[in-house]
């Protein structure tokens, strides 16, 4: 087939999780012998030559700050989600009908629903994917309390209303919606209708596991991994950097902690001391760049679907700890035996020395957590038949 993928953000590089997933789609269907056909937004000067690498043809057109700002406040008031408004544009309308008529594709995919709209001007509802990822309403639902960006925090609110609505809307109109967790799937089936529900398809996340991993472990590194525009990042950071670290620091004044992930905003940034606490931004290998880290911490509170963060530790050999909120969507994860699962700050902080301290409790756990990655987590097995309506 030929296949439209529609992108609110150019996908290359990838330096967040949502871009990861979709070029992996992308390789994914390539694989299957399908011709891509990308149509995107850009902000920057686009890596063309980076995305012709896995889509056949690429449309690009710039984002209007002035479009985003008016369509946004328009779609708001007309009760339709901001996000929606933030990412439509007439010109990327008729960028789009150009694609359709020109390349006249047999399937198209909305990366997040964000793009949505443009196939419902185009009525080719009957031929989309929704790649929703995450049940966002679920998110946002959990993000009253968030620390981080004091503005994103203020659209959640007003967000979370209309995406609840939107996303019923979508699933109730699209052949198929999908999603990355289970949980999720559950949570949304429980707001629709019963007729609906075959709408839905889990298709999970991914990751690439290199041959080898690290043989020299840092023992007073931990890192965090996370596109850093985002409230549940930026609330998870500075939850651990008050509530956690300085309980490690009390027992192992030595340790180092590391956000790893694009995008900082101030609020991150200033946490930066240059003593033991590194904001990193984009860094060009994150596999290299956290390799020798003793440790991932995830203590992630605002969540829907599965984090790649837990993932690409685990697939590097990185003993995880994190919360029971994000474990719940990776079924094959077990406290003790290939993570630690912790919701309480000073167990969260225990489990965090244990695996300092214990060399060969470390070393269980970066073999079974990788294991579990190689044997479960393979974008090739979580994809297969993603392009069947």
């Amino acid at each position: 087939m030929k296949i439209c993928i529609l992108t609110p953000r150019f996908p290359l590089p990838e330096c967040g999780g949502d871009l990861l997933r979709i070029n992996n789609i992308a390789r994914y269907l390539k694989s299957r012998g399908h011709q891509l056909v990308l149509v995107s937004y850009t902000e920057e000067t686009p890596d063309m030559e980076a995305a012709q690498e896995i889509y056949d043809k690429v449309f690009t057109i710039n984002r209007s700050k002035i479009a985003s700002a008016f369509y946004s406040a328009v779609f708001m008031l007309t009760g339709r989600p901001i996000q929606c408004g933030y990412y439509y544009s007439l010109a990327f309308k008729r960028l789009f009908k150009r694609v359709v008529k020109n390349e006249a594709p047999d399937l198209y995919i909305s990366h997040l629903l964000r793009m949505v709209p443009f196939l419902e001007s185009a009525e080719l509802q009957e031929r989309s994917i929704v790649e929703m990822t995450d049940a966002l309403s679920k998110t946002y639902a959990l993000s009253s309390g968030a620390k981080g960006n004091r503005l994103l925090r203020n659209v959640y609110k007003i967000e979370k209303r209309l995406i609840a609505s939107y996303e019923k809307y979508v699933i109730s109109n699209y052949p198929k919606v999908v999603l990355v967790s289970q949980p999720d799937i559950a949570f949304l089936s429980s707001k629709i209708d019963a007729r609906h529900i075959h709408s839905l398809a889990l298709h999970a996340n991914g990751v690439g596991c290199s041959s080898q991993i690290s043989g020299h472990i840092d023992t007073n590194k931990i890192c965090f991994i996370g596109h850093m525009q985002s409230l549940q990042n930026q609330d998870a950071v500075i939850h651990f950097v008050n509530d956690i670290f300085p309980l490690i620091l009390d027992k192992k004044p030595d340790m180092r902690f590391y956000v790893v992930g694009a995008h900082p905003p101030k609020s991150i940034l200033k946490l930066d001391n240059g003593k033991n606490i590194f904001v990193t931004g984009f860094v060009d290998d994150l596999n290299q760049y956290i390799a020798d880290s003793c440790i991932a911490v995830a203590p992630v509170q605002i969540a829907a679907g599965i984090q790649n963060k837990v993932l690409v530790a685990m697939s590097n050999g990185i003993p995880v700890v994190l919360t029971s909120l994000i474990a719940k969507a990776i079924p094959e994860l077990h406290d003790g035996e290939n993570c630690f699962v912790c919701d309480d700050d000073q167990t969260f902080a225990d489990k965090c020395i244990q695996l300092i301290e214990n060399e060969n409790l470390r070393a269980v756990m970066r073999e079974r957590g990788r294991q579990t990655v190689i044997q479960n987590y393979s974008w090739q097995s979580k994809l297969e038949g993603y392009e069947v309506l």
